[in-house]
């Protein structure tokens, strides 16, 4: 037996002469063959016969073939070829029968197997970037999709066929990733699983971070009120947490569990009282100010109205506006009727604590005091 290169000389075959009607070769392949690996020929001829030479032809073209190897048959007729697969082929053995003409087999084809690699790197934390990095050899066996739920991403491929894509790390939270070979012609689907489980990490006053700066931005796109979008959890992060405990009846803690992502993964923006016009709408039983345009609330603060229920309600209008700090400690303060006010203060607990005006959180109340005008209409549910 001798080992087949798969190299050589381009040939026209003819077509056989006139064998004798016993004369015959077979040859059987691997249908496939993973890349790179050897795959064995073996066959017949017949009448069985030891010493008679045999050779392997590889398809080059339409009616184009390459000798491949040669080898000669054992005293029962068989013979075998090995060679390095690397890419898909059609072969041929071909004998001689008595009268020497050549004798061929049928054609059989390979498909190769790819070699697909799969790893995962970067961070499973909350809000980190989180990758699916691998190898598809050889790069032309075809292209690499990422499948994610019903999301499906194409991967760009290098010259050496490396890929990376970037899978979520915020929309689901335990979750597999099948990374799938579409095939060129001459090749085989492969398929990998990566399997993730993103940490979800619990964040309080002090925290940062990629988790951290999630958390405002999942705050900030429902319309919670916050300074900005940043990696700190700030008294204003705090804030907006707080604002959401009280929009989904949790506890009022400014304490951000990990048990708490998938709430707010799956929530959404609280809707208006009044859904039309511009207002503010203040809601003494959950402690809630919304700022709304045209009927939608656009922002969201936790607020302290009055500790014995004094707090006006009903339908009132900004009177009179007075920034900075006044005498008894209010900042930036909107007047809606008689000495109730919307206005900023250093307390202001997840409870009803003030004297009878609506307290919000000293950072936001210069904000809130420069969006709003004299005449704004203010409502106060009961």
């Amino acid at each position: 037996m001798r080992r087949a290169i798969f190299l050589g000389v381009v040939v026209g075959l003819l077509a056989p002469g006139s064998a004798l009607a016993a004369d015959s070769v077979t040859l059987t392949a691997p249908a496939r063959v993973t890349w790179a690996r050897t795959a064995t020929f073996t066959g017949t001829v017949t009448p069985a016969a030891g010493g008679e030479s045999v050779r392997l032809y590889r398809q080059t073209g339409p009616s184009t073939w390459a000798l491949a190897g040669t080898t000669t048959t054992k005293a029962d007729g068989s013979f075998s070829f090995q060679g390095v697969m690397k890419s898909p082929a059609t072969f041929l053995a071909m004998g001689t029968d008595g009268t020497g003409a050549d004798v061929q087999s049928a054609p059989v084809s390979i498909a190769i197997r790819p070699l697909l690699s799969t790893r995962r790197t970067g961070s499973r934390t909350i809000g980190a970037r989180l990758y699916v990095r691998g190898r598809l050899v050889p790069k032309a066996a075809g292209s690499v999709n990422v499948r994610i739920g019903s999301t499906t991403r194409k991967a760009r491929l290098s010259r050496r066929g490396y890929y990376r894509v970037r899978i979520p790390t915020t929309r689901w939270f335990r979750y597999r990733a099948y990374v799938r070979v579409k095939p060129s012609s001459g090749y085989t689907a492969r398929r990998r699983v990566v399997r993730v489980r993103v940490r979800r990490v619990s964040l309080g006053l002090g925290s940062s971070g990629v988790a951290a700066r999630w958390l405002d931005k999942s705050l900030a796109a429902r319309h919670y009120a916050l300074a900005g979008v940043d990696r700190r959890y700030g008294y204003d992060t705090r804030d907006a947490v707080l604002a959401f405990q009280k929009v989904h009846g949790l506890a009022r803690t400014g304490y951000f569990p990990a048990r708490l992502w998938r709430v707010l993964r799956d929530s959404g923006t609280p809707r208006a009282h009044i859904r039309r016009g511009n207002h503010i709408e203040v809601s003494k039983p959950r402690q809630l100010l919304y700022e709304v345009r045209d009927g939608k609330v656009v922002r969201i603060s936790h607020v302290s109205t009055g500790a014995t229920g004094n707090t006006p309600v009903g339908h009132f209008h900004v009177y009179w506006k007075s920034p900075g700090f006044n005498g008894v400690g209010m900042y930036y303060s909107m007047f809606f009727t008689g000495a109730f006010a919307i206005h900023g203060y250093h307390s202001v607990p997840a409870y009803q604590a003030s004297h009878g005006c609506v307290r919000t959180p000293l950072w936001y109340a210069p904000r809130i005091f420069s969006r709003w005008g004299v005449g704004t209409s203010v409502y106060v549910f009961g």
